[in-house]
């Protein structure tokens, strides 16, 4: 049906257009032989040999032909060449010319050429004055390198255009074309995408799209409607995407989806870019960073992520402000922070809070380290503070020191090293039962814990300790200096990540740079 309307519509076009040339006629200029013969129809002429005939500005040579002037209609045999406006040429072995619509209908081992352009068919009708040739049941045109098929399509000479539907198919050197709609310039050699195209480049890149351009001379694209760019391990989504094969890079406009199947990562935004010869990318504007940890998904929110190359074969994340992320044991906010795939480390700096199974945990930095995509280590450097609640009292299990290394085992803190001015409050019991209120100092301590409880307590370095009934504290006594519970500004669900809910200054933990550990560390 589509053919049929397609045809319809060309020759209304045709016929519309040649009302003006109705009085011009065919011409003959040259046969070897020339014969009236009224047995084929009446005011026939038969010519033989060496036949040239024309029409305005269009020559039509043949071997023979015959001329039906009532109609202005010519139909010719063998080694048929149109030559028009001395720049395009049709070739074929039959036509059929009709004069008064200026339309030519070329059949068998058709040519159409035009500068460096071939076309190939053995269906070809051609207007000349709307200087468009169409072609069914199969075309090929031939560009430089370019190499494209289609069932169906129209060549617009003077336009350096060509338009191919249905099963269209594009080769070069560099690429490989599937489309079901698309326009080629054969001058420039930009193909636009006008339906499902997919352009496998040489490289094993493969571009997909449903709007948009691709330029084969500068292996350039920018894609528009339902677009991805996949390669290895790596797929690429986005509402407006301009890519650039020579670079490697993708800039991507609204709807950023960048994904890596190897480590479960995820990056979105609504502005990006991804460079596939170096793995580097960066996001913004609402950016999300996602990973899968054993079934379970971290999102992480900031201004800015950037994902860069580290020694040629591995990649950091690096997260810009107002970092926020959520997972449903283990949730955090901080300034900046860097993930590191050579040892799956995490570091959050700048007043960085780490909430996981009740424990509240603070330090200038704080890097969380995991395997196999579990995490079993946290290191709290620098005015290092854990705080727990206690279910059997108003109170709250405290750990404080300059250095603190948090043991975790089947997603649970069970141990805690301090280094360097160590303190502890906590809430003891006895089967279950609360028996006062512990405060402990040592400069060094291990800490044990159970089902979120302090169970015992090994100090080195200066041990001093006391034990008083709970009603025998007031409630500051019961709290080290620097005690803030932030559990209000903890992300409770992945929406909040986006939550521009800021800490007061009031609130707010005090940095102190311990030395080995900076910012600077970024690179930003």
């Amino acid at each position: 049906m589509k053919h049929i309307l397609f045809i319809l519509f060309f020759f209304a076009l045709s016929l519309f257009s040649s009302e003006a040339q109705k009085s011009v006629r065919v011409k003959i200029d040259r046969a070897d032989f020339l014969r009236h013969d009224d047995k084929i129809g009446k005011n026939t002429q038969s010519l033989n040999g060496n036949v040239k005939l024309s029409h305005a500005k269009t020559i039509l040579l043949c071997d023979s032909a015959y001329m039906y002037n009532d109609s202005n209609t010519v139909i010719a045999y063998g080694n048929i060449h149109i030559i028009q406006n001395d720049s395009i040429h049709l070739y074929g072995n039959k036509l059929t010319y009709y004069g008064d619509q200026n339309l030519a209908k070329i059949r068998e081992n058709v040519r159409a050429n035009k500068d460096s352009t071939w076309l190939y068919t053995e269906y070809l009708d051609y207007d000349r004055l709307l200087d468009q040739a169409y072609f069914y049941n199969g075309g090929k045109v031939v560009n430089g390198e370019n190499i494209l098929t289609s069932e169906h399509g129209v060549y617009y000479p003077n336009k350096n255009e060509v338009y191919f539907k249905d099963d269209v198919n594009g080769i070069s050197p560099n690429y490989h074309l599937l489309s079901d709609t698309l326009k080629y310039n054969t001058r420039n050699e930009v193909v636009t995408i006008l339906g499902p195209t997919t352009i496998l480049n040489s490289d094993s890149t493969l571009i997909e799209s449903e709007n948009g351009w691709y330029d084969t001379k500068s292996d350039e694209a920018k894609l528009l409607l339902n677009n991805r760019i996949s390669k290895q391990s790596y797929t690429l989504t986005g509402k407006e995407i301009f890519y650039q094969r020579r670079t490697g890079v993708s800039t991507v406009w609204n709807n950023m989806v960048l994904t890596d199947s190897i480590d479960n990562m995820m990056l979105t935004g609504n502005y990006g870019f991804y460079n596939e010869k170096t793995q580097e990318a960066m996001a913004t504007k609402r950016a999300v960073a996602m990973q899968i940890y054993r079934g379970d998904t971290l999102f992480a929110h900031a201004d800015t992520f950037r994902v860069v190359s580290v020694e040629d074969t591995s990649r950091l994340i690096k997260a810009f402000h107002h970092v926020k992320f959520y997972r449903h044991d283990m949730q955090g906010r901080c300034d900046s922070l860097v993930f590191d795939f050579r040892d799956s480390v995490a570091t959050m700096y700048h007043t960085p809070i780490l909430w996981g199974q009740g424990n509240q945990m603070t330090a200038n930095i704080v890097k969380i380290y995991t395997k196999n995509q579990a995490i079993y280590k946290a290191e709290l450097i620098d005015a290092a503070f854990v705080i727990s609640p206690e279910a059997d009292s108003c109170g709250y299990d405290q750990i404080k020191g300059k250095l603190m290394t948090g043991y975790i085992r089947n997603n649970d803190l069970y141990r805690i090293d301090v280094t360097g001015n160590g303190q502890t409050i906590y809430y003891p019991h006895d089967e279950d039962v609360l028996i006062g209120v512990n405060r402990a100092e040592s400069s060094d301590m291990t800490i044990w814990l159970k089902e979120r409880r302090i169970k015992n307590i090994t100090m080195r370095v200066s041990p001093n300790g006391n034990m008083n009934p709970p009603l025998l504290l007031n409630e500051e006594a019961q709290k080290l200096k620097g005690f803030r519970w932030l559990s209000d500004y903890r992300p409770k669900n992945k929406e909040e990540i986006f939550l521009p809910l800021d800490i007061p200054d009031e609130l707010s933990l005090q940095e102190e740079i311990y030395e080995g550990y900076t910012f600077d560390e970024l690179g930003e």
